[in-house]
């Protein structure tokens, strides 16, 4: 097997609607192989106002390979103006798990 390296794309959005529809349509598309989705409560600048508000944070876990692909689709489908995405190598990831990333992912 070659050597994979996993990472992890973090996001934001403004609903779980989006959040989940998102994540299918990553796992479905195979340019993520798992998708964490919790709520949170993010204070941000945007447009000279301080904000304050509830989102939904999103970690798509998947290969670097994968990684330029998964960043267009966020681009494409993303609800907002400047989505966020940020990305984070996968450190010390078991094997068996990286494993099953790239099945998930590989088509």
């Amino acid at each position: 097997m070659v050597a994979m390296k996993g990472v992890i794309l973090i996001s934001t959005y403004p609903d779980e609607a989006n959040a989940l529809k998102a994540a299918r349509g990553a796992v479905d598309s195979r340019l993520a192989a798992c998708v964490n989705i919790a709520k949170i409560r993010s204070i941000y600048r945007w447009e000279g106002k301080v904000e304050d508000a509830e989102e939904y944070l999103a970690l798509f876990k998947t290969t670097e390979d994968s990684l330029p692909r998964l960043k267009e689709f966020i681009s494409s489908t993303h609800p907002y103006k400047v989505p966020e995405m940020v990305s984070i190598a996968m450190d010390s990831v078991s094997e068996r798990y990286m494993a099953w990333m790239v099945e998930s992912i590989s088509s």
